[in-house]
């Protein structure tokens, strides 16, 4: 029930998967000082619900028990959040876990296990700032001859007089946990937030949660696979006595309590693990505050969640909550019986079978076949994220942009969408999907018109930009490279199929593109392109990226190279301009303090990617969850992330899903 992670995402086949960008893929708002409860600094989130024909139901009608039955596309990476890069095992982390903040289908921000919670000051503050507080580290290198700050503590802040091209055995100067604490002494933080918990919250193992399990679950996210998403805002959080958490940014940050508010919180017994511990297969059942308990885990086969009988959650304990006095106060089912599934076509058919009650992520044909059927109900929502096409940005001839904006021109954008998807998905025209279009754009249509020219498919176009930087470099046609992807969805291979075909047509009797295709079985590929070594190789990757209300996340994600070799950046982009340009999109008072300036600074930010094409776009997500007619009340959230505990319970949309048989 989070919405600041962004995950690897098999989003064109499973409408699922991708990270390690809390909840929801990647997600932010803009923020206003002195606000508290619901917006607390950061904007509401999307105004329209994303959900396509909602259903609702009246709390009369509930009926009580049963188990829900669904499936998931692969079997989970780990249950310790912090180190998973998985959206599929984020669905089942999102029903054991919860955070101090909330969101709706449309992105709007609730306090959660947080009473409330509001922005206490907002500081002027940059980088430099932090240099007398900093200590020094000396740089090392690998075998492989990269070169990195040798500390074992979590780098917070780099001195920015640290040296551009260092060496192994030069200094440099860090901001640490350590010397952070001194500086939020001193007052030197970019932004405050204090959260005050509700009193008498348990863990599922009888733990009453504190304010010291909020700080030592974020302490966690150290040197984590976490660490570049949390660590690029988080500065310090501090125990204020039992119940009141102090939380502070390294700079006045737009995404801050976005970012950082809902990461899930754990008792103590989790948070003495070591990192990557947090899981049954080394020995330790995962325990939260959350709806649902572990009840059973299969490796590789399902996993079953038990109703959390003492959950703590009451709609009179929230002055936002508008519904009925009769709405449950947690979920109608007493189980969620989760198996692991890997093709779409087997979920499909455990679907018809009644293995499973819901299954998502099918294909296109599917889709249409169920949504023609009386059995079953589609259920879709506008999703939140994007495919994409990265390349080799560092191996020539991939270097020059205006290749990389070749290749981008040959993609079937629209064929992929009406023939590929029949309309399911939409034509990615900008890399900014329409679930942030309100925090992200002063008006999506109006810049989808102007920058829609950049990503049509025009042939014609692609050979002079080929020609172009035939003339500036030594290129030889055709470019002989590799287009990868996950193997296990028909949709998927069928679009890296059309667009490596499209890419090698002939032009004018020249071809300009040699492109085959290599398919892997999904983890294998993931745990290849989160190597730091994907990039050296020139081939180019396509996967997904599941994200959230944030517009930061559908940048950065992809392109920092804080984010190098986790989620998404495998090819090793640092491209310094819209390095630049997306940090004044979100650090400053500025724009942290006037949503409207950080609307226009973030559509100069699409237009620069667009121009430095380090990544081709290819389809925006729909998320569509399938369900048989006993099913009643659900909803698919816009990231597959929470497509089971959405659906489950959240009373911000008043949604709730039981069962009639």
């Amino acid at each position: 029930m989070t919405d600041n992670k962004r995950t690897l995402s098999d989003v064109l086949s499973r409408r699922n998967l991708m990270q390690t960008v809390a909840g929801l893929g990647a997600a932010s708002v803009a923020g206003c000082s002195g606000l508290t409860g619901g917006d607390g600094g950061d904007g509401g989130g999307g105004s329209v619900d994303p959900v396509q024909e909602r259903v609702t139901v009246e709390p009369g009608n509930i009926k009580e028990g049963g188990t829900f039955k669904t499936a998931i596309g692969e079997n989970p990476d780990t249950f310790d959040y912090v180190e998973s890069t998985s959206a599929s095992a984020t669905i089942l982390h999102n029903l054991l876990y919860e955070g101090m903040v909330t969101t709706d289908a449309a992105g709007k921000l609730y306090p959660w296990l947080a009473e409330s919670y509001e922005q206490a000051a907002v500081n002027d503050v940059t980088a430099s700032d932090y240099t007398s507080y900093m200590t020094s580290a000396q740089y090392a290198e690998t075998d492989d001859g990269s070169v990195y700050i040798d500390t074992d503590a979590q780098v917070i802040i780099e001195s920015p007089d640290n040296p551009d091209s260092p060496s192994a055995g030069d200094e440099a100067k860090v901001l640490t946990p350590e010397q952070a604490t001194q500086a939020v002494e001193d007052g030197t933080f970019g932004m405050h937030y204090t959260f005050q918990l509700h009193e008498g919250i348990e863990f599922h193992d009888g733990e009453e949660l504190t304010a010291s399990n909020v700080v030592a679950s974020y302490e966690r996210v150290q040197n984590s696979g976490l660490s570049g998403q949390i660590y690029d805002s988080l500065l310090d959080i501090q125990a204020n006595g039992d119940y009141t958490v102090e939380l502070y940014s390294q700079l006045p940050d737009a995404a801050a309590i976005r970012e950082l508010g809902g990461l899930p919180v754990y008792p103590t017994k989790m948070t003495d693990l070591e990192l990557g511990q947090m899981d049954p297969r080394e020995g330790n059942t995962p325990l939260g505050t959350g709806m649902f308990e572990l009840a059973e885990f299969n490796n590789e086969e399902y996993i079953l969640f038990a109703k959390n009988e003492n959950y703590w959650f009451d709609t009179e304990m929230k002055d936002w909550f508008e519904g009925p006095s009769e709405f449950p106060n947690g979920p109608a089912v007493d189980e969620v019986d989760v198996a692991i599934i890997g093709s779409d076509s087997q979920r499909a058919a455990a679907l018809e079978s009644g293995e499973i009650d819901m299954s998502y992520g099918l294909t296109a044909s599917t889709l249409t076949n169920y949504q023609n059927s009386e059995d079953y109900r589609t259920a879709p929502t506008n999703g939140a994220g994007y495919t994409f096409l990265q390349f080799p940005v560092r191996q020539e001839p991939w270097t020059n942009a205006k290749i990389r904006r070749a290749a981008n021109k040959l993609i079937p954008r629209q064929s992929i969408s009406e023939n590929i998807f029949q309309g399911w998905e939409k034509p990615a025209w900008v890399p900014l999907p329409p679930l942030a279009a309100r925090t992200g754009s002063t008006d999506y249509e109006a810049m989808v018109e102007n920058l829609k020219s950049y990503n049509t498919y025009e042939p014609e176009a692609a050979a002079e930009l080929a020609e172009e930087a035939a003339g500036e470099a030594d290129i030889e046609f055709p470019i002989e490279v590799t287009l990868e992807t996950n193997s296990d969805n028909d949709d998927r291979v069928r679009t890296v199929e059309l667009m490596a075909e499209s890419m090698s047509q002939e032009i004018d009797g020249t071809q300009y593109f040699d492109v085959s295709v290599n398919t892997k079985e999904f983890l294998t590929f993931i745990s290849q392109l989160l190597s730091q070594d994907y990039w050296k190789q020139g081939k180019l990757a396509f996967i997904g990226l599941s994200g959230g209300f944030n517009p930061h996340g559908y940048a950065k994600s992809v392109h920092s190279p804080q984010n190098f070799a986790q989620c998404c950046n495998f090819q090793n982009i640092d491209i310094q301009e819209l390095n630049e340009a997306m940090e004044q999109a979100r650090y400053g008072p500025e724009v942290a303090q006037d949503s409207e300036l950080r609307r226009e600074r973030y559509e100069e930010v699409w237009k620069m990617i667009l121009e430095q094409n380090a990544n081709s776009y290819g389809t925006h997500s729909t998320l569509v969850g399938v369900v048989n007619n006993a099913v009643k009340g659900f909803n698919t959230y816009p990231s597959t992330q929470d497509i089971i505990g959405y659906a489950m319970y959240n009373p911000a949309d008043e949604q709730i899903t039981y069962l009639d048989r």
